[in-house]
């Protein structure tokens, strides 16, 4: 059956009537906005990282820590952060987002973020290095599980950081590597532990991950684990932090002054957003985002605890039901609609039919489930809410008469 094409356009909602140039709460993710110090809210966890960048630095200690929270809590910022204080300080920092549970791929990744650019010297060196039998060797460790030696590679790796002032490795979704053999994940945390146990001076290894996969990741190799100097389970935003958010944002898009520094939103409504986000930094903007761009629409002026409460009631209809969805996991939510008639679906046959990664789909649906869009059956199998099977029956009558 082909997909209704249902869908209005409608033109862009204006915030001039509550004196803002734009709607501030857009971008979930800060890494991507200019001068994100401004607009960043500080915890007691970014004190303890600023104070590792600066022991690093000052003293050419060797750190490794992990981030551990659940999706939308300001993980892959405060990495990012860390790779932008190394470079600038002309170090070689190492960010890789892990989208692969195989280890080969995701060590030769490692490796590959050492390489400089393409330039006629540079591929004359890696020849040079070819011949010399350093990438040969390489090769080989990673050409299968079987050739892998997790202390040899760790020796390399060490070797190649030690030619920089300051280096980091940083790991961003570890949890993606979770469906790999309990074999191959002995084998590249060995390797992660002897690396840290030889770090060069003036190194931090870090790693995210959210909880029930370090958990595992625990179990099967403590050694690693008991390796690490810090570690840091990131905690929802307090009720301060969230106002303290809602004030900075809004303040860099002001065009006309205002003696109240939330407005147009009042003490209550933000109440209620961090109540139903449970203080998940990522909800929190996302429903502030929804909230005002909704609001502007009808001019609520202020928007109040009961204007939050009807923009966020049920939606009317399927169109406005998949117009709520963060447009990053639209795809999910519009094949269970179109291809599975509302679910039930695994993930697996979801992910097949969006060609995405299995574990990076998962991970999507069970947001999709904390943020009330859909929900889980027993057999853990995703489908959209009663509510949403409704219009669904309603559209099948209606194209039927």
């Amino acid at each position: 059956m082909e997909r209704p094409s249902t869908l209005k356009v409608y033109s862009p909602p204006s915030y001039e009537v509550y004196g803002l140039a734009k709607n501030p709460f857009e971008q979930l993710a800060s890494e991507g906005i200019e001068d994100v110090e401004s607009i960043h809210v500080y915890q007691e966890v970014d004190m303890r990282l600023s104070m590792i960048i600066s022991e690093v630095i000052g003293n050419k200690s060797s750190i490794a820590f992990s981030l551990v929270g659940p999706l939308g809590m300001g993980k892959t910022q405060r990495l990012k952060s860390i790779h932008k204080t190394i470079s600038e300080q002309g170090g070689k920092a190492i960010y890789i987002k892990v989208d692969t549970n195989d280890i080969l791929k995701l060590t030769r990744d490692m490796f590959n973020g050492l390489k400089p650019p393409k330039t006629r010297t540079n591929i004359f060196l890696e020849n040079l290095s070819r011949k010399l039998g350093f990438i040969d060797r390489l090769e080989k460790m990673l050409s299968s599980t079987k050739e892998y030696k997790s202390r040899d590679i760790a020796e390399m790796l060490t070797k190649e950081l030690s030619k920089y002032p300051y280096s980091t490795v940083l790991l961003d979704e570890l949890e993606n590597m979770q469906t790999a053999s309990e074999e191959e994940k002995i084998l590249f945390f060995e390797m992660l532990r002897h690396f840290i146990s030889n770090m060069p001076p003036g190194c931090i290894v870090g790693f995210a991950c959210i909880p029930n996969a370090y958990e595992e990741y625990s179990k099967i190799f403590p050694a690693f684990f008991m390796r690490l100097h810090y570690e840091f389970k990131l905690r929802p935003m307090s009720l301060d932090e969230t106002f303290e958010l809602v004030k900075k944002r809004l303040n860099k898009v002001r065009i006309r002054d205002t003696d109240d520094p939330v407005y147009p939103f009042t003490d209550e409504a933000i109440r209620l957003i961090h109540q139903l986000a449970k203080g998940n930094p990522r909800q929190i903007l996302r429903l502030l985002h929804y909230v005002l761009s909704e609001a502007s629409k009808h001019k609520f002026d202020p928007i109040d605890d009961y204007v939050v409460t009807t923009i966020l009631e049920e939606p009317k209809n399927l169109e406005e039901y998949l117009m709520r969805i963060p447009k990053d996991y639209r795809d999910l939510v519009e094949t269970i609609v179109y291809q599975f008639n509302g679910g039930p679906a695994s993930y697996i046959q979801i992910a097949k039919e969006v060609k995405k990664p299995g574990v990076q789909v998962y991970d999507h649906l069970e947001e999709l489930i904390r943020l009330g869009f859909l929900v889980g059956d027993p057999k853990g199998n995703y489908k959209v809410p009663d509510y949403v099977r409704k219009f669904l029956e309603e559209q099948e009558v209606e194209e039927k008469q």
